[in-house]
């Protein structure tokens, strides 16, 4: 099994070398995972998730997260 492993891995490095290398051109982080499959993401997303958990645990909550929240419903009606 972890020849036919390495076989994928080595065809998915070929056939995403240009789309990998334009990700990080555009200061994208590109992790390569097994099987040949990619994660493609910004390096600020782990920041900007613990700055938004920040904000929301002090309740200064934007109109964008209100709106995410789970409206409040009466007791008779969950």
């Amino acid at each position: 099994m972890h020849l036919l492993q390495a076989f994928v891995e080595a065809v998915a490095d070929r056939l995403h070398t240009s789309a990998d290398a334009h990700a990080r051109a555009q200061g994208l982080v590109v992790q390569r995972l097994p099987w040949g499959v990619r994660r493609i993401g910004h390096p600020m997303v782990g920041a900007y998730a613990a700055a938004r958990r920040e904000r929301l645990l002090r309740g200064d909550a934007d109109a964008i997260d209100r709106m995410f929240l789970d409206v409040q419903q009466p007791a008779g009606r969950r």
